[in-house]
């Protein structure tokens, strides 16, 4: 069975780049733990900390949700809720702020701008820019998927949920449409128009370490290293911001998944705890009987799957997910290949290997 374009697509998580030592969620909330309890820079902030980290897990457990994960785009979405201050939706609703917050956030909420600021640097500077690539090395595989006499040799589109740069230092930016001008290196939507001269169109559904806003043009731009303030969003509410590149990405991402030449959603390191992302992908398989789920999974296990099958709206024994137990190192760098894509393909209904 031949692979054709548009068959496959692929959505990297956080932990497809686990393995080149950028940590995944869990462990920057880990090391935002360690460093107001430690760091002198940091200690003055750690009761704030407590208090809002408290506050989001009573609030998950009003409703029953005891196993809700605490993670850095959450406590990141809350923080940025309540420097709205007065322009929050919600606030005429509200009798009154938490004088516990009040006392620990300093006057207009300065304290906790402070904060934010501090983990964004730490993110930035540290968390998610490796000092080199060469662990990422395993991202080759996305070259050797396309290059050589087995190589696919046509473009296929790649969405990222991660800021690092791991795919475009291993694969190379002059394999990748990006949607950059060369000569301006100003972002803007025509430019995918000429993705097919390109191996790879890659989406960052959540922007990007190089990416910044021109203060004085306003307009996005794409800088030769890691920004000094780059363009990154955390929450539901900003993913769906009526601005690009961010709706022009997540409407393609749909486009893409409802193509009805789709077969294969590749989800590399991928936890399935966006449930935007996930609405999309359940929509787009229910539509196409042909599409199916390929997810990544380290522990591969009976909970996690149901899981996975749960939050794509699938029956536990659907064929339309199926499970590699694997890391993204090990898959990409030993098992990705056209080969091995084409078998995960279900049965065309007048194949005679259909059932």
């Amino acid at each position: 069975m031949g692979i054709e374009r548009n068959n496959v697509l692929f959505l990297l998580g956080a932990g497809c780049s686990a393995n080149a030592g950028i940590p995944v969620s869990g462990e920057m909330v880990a090391n935002v733990h360690r460093l107001v309890e430690e760091d002198p820079r940091w200690q003055s902030y750690r009761d704030l900390y407590y208090y809002l980290r408290s506050s989001i897990q009573f609030a998950d457990g009003i409703f029953g949700n005891f196993h809700a994960v605490f993670n850095i785009e959450k406590l990141l979405i809350v923080m940025a809720e309540i420097e709205k201050k007065e322009r929050n939706p919600v606030y005429p609703f509200i009798g009154a702020w938490s004088n516990r917050l009040l006392d620990l956030a300093g006057p207009n909420f300065q304290r906790v701008t402070e904060l934010r600021d501090l983990i964004t640097q730490e993110l930035v500077t540290h968390w998610v820019k490796p000092s080199a690539y060469r662990e990422a090395a395993y991202y080759d595989g996305f070259k050797n998927l396309q290059f050589g006499t087995t190589g696919l040799g046509f473009n296929v589109k790649v969405f990222s949920l991660n800021y690092d740069l791991c795919f475009e230092k291993r694969v190379g930016k002059d394999n990748i449409e990006l949607g950059f001008d060369e000569n301006t290196s100003e972002w803007s939507y025509n430019n995918f128009a000429r993705d097919e001269d390109k191996s790879y169109t890659l989406y960052k559904l959540h922007g990007s370490l190089d990416w910044f806003i021109d203060n004085s043009t306003q307009k996005l731009m794409q800088s030769d290293d890691t920004a000094r303030d780059p363009a990154l969003i955390f929450g539901v509410s900003n993913k769906l911001r009526a601005i690009d590149p961010y709706l022009f990405y997540i409407y393609e991402f749909r486009r893409h998944c409802f193509s009805p030449d789709l077969r294969l959603l590749v989800c590399i390191g991928y936890s399935f705890a966006d449930d935007h992302i996930n609405d999309i992908i359940a929509q787009a398989i229910k539509n196409n009987s042909q599409a199916r789920v390929l997810a990544t999974m380290y522990s591969n296990t009976v909970e996690e799957q149901l899981a996975v099958r749960k939050a794509l709206g699938l029956a536990p024994d659907s064929e339309q997910v199926i499970f590699e137990k694997t890391d993204a190192k090990k898959f990409l760098a030993e098992t990705l290949s056209k080969e091995y894509l084409a078998q995960q393909f279900l049965p065309m209904p007048d194949s005679p290997f259909a059932s």
